[in-house]
């Protein structure tokens, strides 16, 4: 035999050697697994009897989820239908956004997402022969809530608010954090028909069964201006937006309510616009328009303390609308807010801060924007199937449209 033959032949049996070795020690394949992302360990389970016992294991599934996976992409609601667009932010994203509803459950009027948090989302349906609207603050026997895991397509039906007919759902919110726990709650905000008064409700993963009055009864009055759908969970905490100097955030775990201090806006909250308010790596944000014609972007951090909020990044989108002239709005006058037609669907805060990023929508676009130097490049366009509009520059989808995919494994 000659040496380049033995040299090949001992190198394939040191590789198959190797490979015996990863595959026979559980705690090292393990470490390699755990790396890899959840669709591909979802696929890798039917490689052999050994690994589908290894990736169903109930303690490899808990230290999968618990680590900080990143947003692979979002579900953007098409108001008026029961239809999500998504649109991938990785390396593979189509040039043309997917567009389906979701089918966890068959409903004629389609289902409807809530809010995200780190991997599931909160849905509901509608009990009801109206049209759907896209509203949930309707009486309680009309609506059915649900907690849902589009990554392995489990969801968990949630029992019914007893009540009675004189008190609607306003908000409902999911509080889970699978670096601190594989549990997850579920915040309610429940309202009198009749009076100003707002009483909060629980429901715990943990223990299942009905749902648990939190404390007493509020008024609605404490904050003015308090706008109780857009409920964004971060660091432990439920935090909502108002159009006033001051709102309200809710601790999961303490059960506690308290005021959340709003961004000082140059010439008050009545003349302002609310373009983003979401997490990232647990970091708050909050994005305002207030001031006419401009291209400038402004998004502020909370304080950890709480204290108040400063401004984090500061970018200029000059560029994006250079490239999609589309965006100006020749149909209103260069005075008004509104004359650049944009959203900012997400803000992506990557571990290098450097290559952190916004998702702007843009018309028929999605476009990632790089905050550090103003590089952007196109997503994805939306389908010709998009809601009609009466001017190129309309916008299909706001910040309060998008919600978050993160893939994870935990059990519902």
């Amino acid at each position: 035999m000659s040496p380049n033959k033995q040299a090949i032949r001992a190198a394939s049996s040191n590789t198959i050697t190797s490979a015996e070795t990863i595959a026979n020690n559980v705690d090292l394949l393990t470490l390699i697994l755990i790396q890899l992302p959840i669709r591909s360990l979802l696929k890798f389970k039917s490689v052999s009897k050994h690994w589908l016992s290894l990736i169903s294991d109930p303690n490899f599934r808990r230290r999968a989820s618990s680590k900080t996976k990143p947003i692979s992409g979002l579900f953007l609601f098409r108001t008026l239908t029961p239809f999500y667009d998504f649109v991938s932010l990785g390396d593979d994203n189509p040039a043309l956004a997917l567009s389906r509803p979701l089918t966890f459950v068959k409903h004629p009027l389609g289902i409807k997402i809530l809010q995200s948090c780190n991997g599931l989302l909160v849905c509901c349906t509608y009990e009801t022969d109206q049209p759907f609207s896209g509203s949930y603050d309707t009486h309680e026997p009309c609506t059915r809530f649900y907690i849902y895991n589009p990554t392995t397509n489990q969801f968990n039906k949630l029992p019914r608010l007893r009540g009675d007919e004189k008190r609607f759902v306003i908000s409902v919110n999911i509080a889970f954090d699978p670096s601190t726990s594989p549990h997850y709650k579920v915040v309610c905000f429940q309202c009198h028909n009749f009076l100003p008064q707002c009483q909060i409700k629980i429901y715990s993963s943990e223990t299942g069964g009905s749902w648990k009055l939190s404390g007493n009864p509020f008024s609605l009055q404490e904050i003015d201006g308090l706008v109780y759908d857009t409920g964004v969970f971060c660091n432990g905490t439920i935090h909502w937006i108002s159009r006033s100097e001051r709102s309200l955030c809710f601790d999961v775990n303490k059960e506690e309510r308290r005021e959340l201090p709003m961004p000082l806006i140059p010439g008050g909250w009545d003349d302002s616009t609310v373009r983003y308010f979401g997490e990232s790596h647990g970091h708050l944000h909050i994005s305002n328009l207030y001031e006419a014609a401009k291209t400038q972007i402004d998004l502020y951090e909370l304080e950890e303390d709480y204290s108040g909020w400063f401004l984090k990044y500061r970018v200029d989108i000059g560029g994006v609308v250079a490239a999609f002239p589309e965006m100006i709005r020749r149909n209103l006058d260069p005075s008004d807010m509104d004359y650049y037609g944009f959203s900012i669907l997400c803000l992506v805060r990557e571990e290098v801060d450097d290559e952190s990023f916004l998702v702007l929508h843009v018309p028929g676009k999605a476009i990632r924007f790089r905050i550090k130097d103003g590089i952007f490049s196109k997503l994805c366009e939306f389908g010709a199937d998009r809601i009609e509009m009466e001017v190129e520059s309309a916008m299909d989808f706001g910040w309060f449209d998008a919600f978050q995919y993160i893939e994870t494994f935990t059990s519902v």
